[in-house]
């Protein structure tokens, strides 16, 4: 593993360490856990998720990661809108300080994932065709 994915990857797994905490605090302080929550699930499945994907290891742990993260930024974009469309966005946009490091740390995997394809495709032998 290079050392760009390698810090992508620990970047990331620090990030959904602190949306993990997040996502905790917010329920055990908010009215979050009630019948009428339609986020309710969702947020849930995100709380398990995001812990679960930074504990794989090896090749799966990338694809995880960022499946996690971008559910993530999902579950909180759909929530934000929902705000914006009742016109109380100011209520909602705490949802930013989520959404955007979320993206980020699924861009750095990206870019740190592709860095690592792109490394092992220059070490590869180069193919040698048959001299005419």
């Amino acid at each position: 593993m290079s050392a760009m994915t390698r810090n992508a990857t620990t970047t990331a797994r620090w990030v959904i360490v602190a949306l993990t905490g997040t996502m905790i605090y917010y329920f055990v302080t908010s009215n979050a856990i009630r019948p009428g929550n339609p986020f309710l699930v969702p947020d849930m499945i995100l709380t398990v998720l995001l812990p679960a994907s930074a504990a794989f290891r090896g090749r799966f742990a990338v694809p995880a990661m960022i499946f996690a993260l971008a559910w993530s930024a999902a579950v909180w974009t759909v929530s934000l809108c929902t705000y914006s469309t009742r016109g109380a966005f100011a209520d909602g946009a705490n949802h930013l300080a989520l959404i955007i490091p979320s993206v980020v740390a699924a861009g750095l995997l990206a870019t740190g994932a592709g860095y690592r394809n792109d490394t092992r495709q220059a070490l590869q032998e180069p193919k040698r065709y048959p001299q005419l």
